[in-house]
């Protein structure tokens, strides 16, 4: 039985062995290099015993030696082939500037081109809410307003890439139709640079003032430095534009007699009105959404009448002018300033103004100003400004008010713009006290609401407080006036 126990034994350590050389490879070759087993040896209570396997070690791979590069031979230059290349690039470089000479010529082909029809109806009422006693007895009761204060047609067009036309006719006020924007433009004329001939704003006031009515924050320009600024005159202008179009200066000369409404003025002596304008915008970015402009303006006047109409708000109200003189010439000067920031915006508006002869050996000066502040409350919304105009530009609405129906449901979306605005305005005329007549001063503030749909549709709510000092003769006034105003106005 021993001697069985013994055999079966031999065999399963036989078979152990069979089994890690099957595993392990030839890793127990390496105990014994003489012989093809591994020595067995006996161990406890006669059971064999056999040496741990060895495992194999890796030989190490020999890193091979790095690539050898050889350095490129470079061959002796070409200079034949590099003057025939520079002979190339400087024939491209004639031809281009050969195109461009061209391109920069008119086509005479092109002649005119059709006219844009544009338009406005602005659609006004305006109401006293309170007139006080002084009021009453020194100006006489006023009346309120309710009609279309601007119907107006316009075709502007171009002609030859040079020539620009307009052609304005306004449609209320008269039973016949006024000439408003009536003009001829010349671009790139030697030494005048471009030129304007016709019917056109005389600049001597500020960026505010000269704007077109499409864009004044108010209903009308602030009172009553916004009265004391000639309109539309007959005669030919001059524009020059410098360091990148910030700095502009402008030369008028111009009759001193309206044929907006007469169409022609027929007289002796029809005066005249020479002005300049110079502005510098020193910070301009993005259409002028953030911006500081400064600038100044002078006009000269012959004969100049003076006149301080009694127009509180910028509304004719059918009273009397507070001051009206004859004079044999006049000046003006002005400064004028503009902040913007996004949706804030500040300017403001200085002059003085100087008669000579007035009734009629005496000299009078007067001055005045305005200072007006506006907030878009529509985030990202601004106004655009022209610097080849010097003026005001459209508004720039990013969500339109729009009304729509889908299916039996009407929807809205978008808010619009909403802009608040205020202004302060004065005019002192006390030095007419040695005219023997009327002086004395005028102080108005002004608040507004607008709601603007897009650019071309805008809602205006208007509130003036006037307060004036009036002296005539022996007697001193106060009036006071209150005004609530509301506006349609639309353009196209």
């Amino acid at each position: 039985m021993k001697k069985l126990q013994s055999i079966l034994s031999t065999l399963g350590a036989i078979g152990i062995a069979l089994n890690f050389t099957m595993v392990y490879g030839q890793g127990w070759g390496e105990v014994s290099a003489g012989s093809a087993w591994p020595e067995i040896q006996q161990g406890f209570n006669g059971v064999p015993q056999f040496p741990q396997p060895v495992m194999p070690v890796p030989q190490r791979q020999a890193i091979p030696a790095p690539p050898q590069y050889a350095v490129p031979f470079n061959p002796a230059p070409n200079y034949a082939a590099d003057r025939s290349l520079d002979e190339l690039a400087r024939e491209i470089e004639n031809l281009k500037s050969e195109l461009a000479k061209k391109s920069d010529k008119p086509d005479p082909k092109k002649g005119f081109t059709a006219p844009k029809i544009n338009g406005r109806v602005f659609m006004d009422s305006v109401n006293i809410i309170h007139q006080d006693d002084d009021g009453l007895a020194a100006i006489g009761q006023g009346k309120n307003l309710l009609g279309f204060r601007e119907a107006r047609l316009a075709a502007t067009g171009t002609a030859y890439d040079f020539l620009d036309y307009k052609l304005e006719l306004g449609f209320e006020g008269t039973a016949q139709a006024n000439f408003k924007d009536v003009f001829l433009g010349i671009n790139d004329v030697p030494v005048l640079g471009y030129i304007r001939i016709g019917n056109q704003y005389v600049e001597n006031a500020g960026s505010e003032i000269c704007n077109g009515t499409t864009n004044y924050t108010f209903m009308e320009l602030p009172a009553p430095a916004g009265g004391q600024f000639t309109a539309r005159r007959l005669g030919m202008t001059s524009r020059h534009l410098f360091a990148r179009n910030r700095v502009r200066l402008f030369f008028g000369a111009f009759g001193a007699q309206d044929v907006s409404s007469t169409h022609i003025s027929t007289a002796d002596h029809q005066g005249i009105i020479l002005n300049t304008r110079l502005t510098h915008a020193l910070m301009f970015q993005k259409e002028g959404k953030c911006m500081f402009l400064y600038g100044g303006y002078y006009s000269y006047t012959e004969p100049q009448s003076v006149t301080v109409n009694n127009r509180p708000g910028g509304w004719n109200l059918g009273m009397p002018p507070l001051i009206s003189y004859p004079s044999e010439n006049g000046h003006k000067m002005g400064l004028e300033t503009v902040y913007q920031n996004g949706p804030l915006c500040l300017q403001a508006d200085v002059f003085v103004r100087y008669f000579s002869e007035v009734n009629p050996d005496e000299d009078a000066m007067m001055y005045g100003g305005f200072v007006m502040g506006r907030y878009l409350l529509t985030k990202g919304d601004y106004r655009k400004y022209s610097l080849e105009n010097a003026c005001w530009g459209s508004l720039v609405v990013n969500r339109p008010f729009l009304l729509f129906q889908r299916g039996a449901s009407n929807f809205m979306q978008g808010p619009g713009t909403w802009e608040i605005a205020a202004y302060y305005g004065y005019l002192n005329a006390e030095d007419f006290k040695n005219a023997g007549g009327v002086y004395g001063s005028d102080h108005e503030i002004g608040a507004a609401l607008n709601w603007y749909w897009n650019p071309q549709l805008k809602w205006a709510l208007n509130y003036v407080h006037q307060m004036a000092e009036v002296t005539s003769g022996t007697h001193g006034y106060k009036p006071s006036m209150d005004i609530v105003a509301m506006s349609c106005r639309f353009h196209w």
